[in-house]
């Protein structure tokens, strides 16, 4: 019996006939000419072994991949789990954390002290929400100061592979804030999010 998957078997069938494959052909192409066909054995003995550690490490490379993205685009969340996801500290000291809510891409600042997701009423109009139709009567502090919104209902807000539904926001006049804030309406819907060693780390429950 055998716990390899279906997948695996297959996968370890294809590297076996092609290894034998290499083993029976290099010696015909290369008859007469030993040090080529050496040279060839050697060359595809070790893209053989390359790909099998690839393979085997694919886990591993698809992070050490992610990581890479991470840094070269802050704020692209990693999946670090089944239900986790890791976002980078950005050079400026900020967690930027990219979502994206139905097929419109978002980005966001993390900002626990915010009681709320709050956007910009530019990228409020993105989502179909119309920012002149709203009441302003809920003031709320930001880095650009004190700001008035209005509570709007976001049908969804996915960061990485953590989706939420029907998720409470708030609306900011047009002007009135420079940066999306990912606030507690979200992050209480978490099973947990923890900040250390410049790494956010969000669960989803």
């Amino acid at each position: 019996m055998t716990d390899l998957t279906q997948g695996e078997v297959l996968s370890l069938l294809f590297y076996g006939a092609l290894g034998l494959w290499l083993a029976t052909a290099i010696p015909r192409l290369f008859r007469g000419r030993f040090i080529a066909g050496l040279m060839a054995l050697g060359f595809w003995t070790v893209a053989f072994l390359a790909a099998v550690t690839g393979y085997a490490y694919r886990t591993e490379l698809n992070m050490v991949v992610a990581r890479v993205m991470a840094t070269v685009v802050p704020g692209t969340p990693v999946a670090t789990g089944p239900s986790e996801v890791t976002v980078f500290r950005a050079a400026d000291g900020e967690f930027v954390v990219r979502g994206s809510a139905g097929p419109v891409k978002l980005q966001f600042v993390l900002d626990t002290g915010a009681s709320a997701v709050v956007l910009r009423a530019e990228d409020a109009s993105r989502l179909g929400i119309k920012p002149r139709e709203l009441t302003y009567d809920l003031p709320v502090t930001t880095a650009n100061g004190r700001a008035l919104t209005a509570e709007a209902l976001l049908p969804s807000l996915a960061v990485g592979s953590i989706v939420e539904h029907d998720l409470p926001i708030l609306v900011a006049k047009a002007g009135a804030m420079h940066e999306n804030l990912l606030g507690m309406t979200f992050l209480n819907r978490l099973a947990s999010f923890t900040v250390a060693d410049n790494k956010l780390v969000l669960r989803s429950r």
